[in-house]
Formats: structure tokens, sequence, C-alpha cells
């Protein structure tokens, strides 16, 4: 594992109860059409058993597709970014979509722009903080790209999509199950070029018991923020209603209001001890509202369509003290 290089490739040398997935998602222009594409390899108990895959969301409809290849299709680099499954390829250059499955398929090029990465510091190598350390955790998470440019198109259903002037963002899981319950939601659909967010909340296992934590990045008004319970922040106010969940990240003087509402959602798997056999839905269209103060100053505000959102198990759970061990 090399917690300085959260993109490259993970699992080298891991051969049973084992996934690593990477979440390529594109916004259009105008925030018309969301996609989400996630190549990755899925491996479970017994030796050979298993597969790679390709999932894609379309955000506007809520559809997904699944795409399941021979664990030999795939290939990934230990040293940085770039992942082939079948005859397609995702890189840190762009994405080459080449998948074909029972009456439907996609084919295309999207190119990317240079990729917007979040600092690293010695002991704080990437999004998880001094947690990437942390032994024996199910699941880890990396953050790739904030925001890039994207350019190009693809065709799926017979329809051309055009995805030029778009904005990407990139991020990823590696691990043997995802947690139990958690909240995802992320977006760079607000209306300044390279304003970016994504905040996860989880019930995270680990040495017999488990904890709330979570972490959230951003880089909104030109400044890029990085609050989790690793940095002493906190959430408040909490509030989960059928349309709507609002909450609050606070540190000191700083705090992020956030809202976003829900809408339809498409069913993805997620994995369980390595293979994919848990659905989960998520919606690539909610909206996600922002309002973040610092000693009472408003620093940014704003709106964001077309966002990604996962409400999933017992979101309600995850609100207790953050970092407690509660034993299971």
């Amino acid at each position: 594992m090399n917690p300085w290089k959260p993109e490259a490739y993970q699992g080298s040398g891991r051969k049973r109860r084992y996934f690593e997935g990477w979440y390529f998602k594109q916004a259009s222009a105008d925030f018309s059409e969301t996609w989400a594409f996630i190549p990755g390899i899925s491996r479970g108990e017994s030796p050979g058993e298993g597969c790679s895959f390709v999932q894609a969301i379309e955000g506007r409809r809520g559809k997904t597709w699944w795409f399941e290849y021979p664990m030999g299709e795939f290939e990934a680099s230990s040293r940085g970014l770039e992942v082939r499954v079948g005859p397609s390829v995702f890189s840190a250059r762009g994405i080459s979509l080449d998948l074909q499955g029972e009456g439907s398929g996609f084919r295309g090029e999207l190119r990317y722009g240079e990729l917007d990465r979040p600092p690293l510091r010695v002991f704080s190598p990437g999004v998880m903080g001094p947690f990437s350390f942390l032994p024996f955790m199910q699941c880890r998470h990396g953050l790739v790209s904030l925001s890039h440019a994207v350019e190009g198109s693809f065709e799926v259903e017979g329809r051309k999509v055009d995805m030029g002037g778009g904005e990407g963002y990139i991020e990823k899981d590696w691990g043997s199950s995802m947690p139990g319950s958690w909240i995802w939601m992320q977006s760079n659909n607000f209306p300044g070029r390279g304003d970016s967010f994504m905040l996860s909340i989880a019930d995270i296992p680990w040495m017999g018991g488990a904890f709330t934590g979570f972490l959230c990045a951003a880089s909104l008004g030109g400044e890029y923020l990085r609050e989790a319970t690793y940095t002493g922040a906190r959430l408040e106010g909490f509030r989960i209603e059928d349309a709507e969940l609002a909450l609050a990240i606070v540190r000191g003087s700083s705090r992020i209001e956030v809202r976003a509402g829900r809408s339809r959602g498409g069913l993805l798997r997620a994995p369980v001890n390595g293979l994919l056999s848990r659905r989960i839905a998520e919606t690539g269209d909610a909206s996600i509202a922002l309002r973040w103060t610092r000693d009472g100053k408003l620093l940014f505000e704003g709106e964001a369509p077309g966002s990604g959102l996962e409400l999933v198990g017992d979101a309600a759970s995850l609100f207790k003290p953050q970092a407690t061990v509660r034993r299971r």
C-alpha cells in the first residue's frame, strides 16, 4: 500500500476478499449531462472468484449499466493513475470507452486537463490524513482530483453525449467491504469554475469495534480546505427528511452549512468481503447548497445541480459523538 499515491493500484499481492474501484465523474458545461464511470476489480474468498468490471451511471435519469469482465482483463499501474478493463482505459489523461453489453454500449473518448490534486503532507498524505496509516481498516478512501477540464464525447444507445467544456472529478475506494452505513455527496457544478465539494460520513469498523468518522475536502472561492474527524471538526444541526439532508461542519469560527436535496437514484453494486454483492442507490441528479462563513464573514455561497448523493443504511445512526470507538 502506498498512501502517498492513492490514485495508483493498491492491491498488488491481494488475492482474496479485496476490491478496488475508481470513480470518474464528469458534468457537461451546462450541467445538463452528469455521468460517472467506475472501473475496478473484485476478488472473493476462493482463488479465481471475482471479476473486473465497469459500472456507469447517468445522473439525469438515474440509469445504471454494469459491464463484467474476467479478472485477467484488468490491469492497473502501482505507480500512477492508469487502469484498463477489457478494451477501455481510464487514466489521468482521460477515458477511452469501449463497453459492449446486451443491447447497450458506450464508445468514445474524453480528454482531461490538469488534475487538481489535494495537497500532500508527510504525516497526512491523503484525504484520510493520519488515518491513512491506521492498520486493519476495512475500507480506505482516496481523492485524486477535485476538479479538471473535460473535453470530448461518447455514444451510448445511439445517442451522442457531448462533454466539451465540462468539469470532472476522481476519487476511489479499496479494501474488503464498504461500511454498513454512510452518507456521501459530491459536486463541482457550482457557478464558479473549479469550485468543488466532497463530504463523506461513515460507520467505520475497526479492531472489533466501530466509530463514526467523516471527511470533507473542497476548493471554494480559490481556497482549499479539508475538515475531518482528525482535524477536530464536528458535525452539527443534522436533519434528514424525505427529500432533504441538512447539517453543518464546524471547527473554531469556521462553519459550512450544507443542504442536499434528493431526487431519483440508480442502483450500483458495492463490495462485501471483496465481492460486489450489495446494491446501493446513488442519486446523480441531487442539488447541494453551501454557505461557508469564518469569523462571521461570508466566504462562499452557492448551489450545485447535478450532484452525487448516497445515503446508505441507517444514516441517522451516524450522528453520534465523533471518533468514539464502540464495541460491536
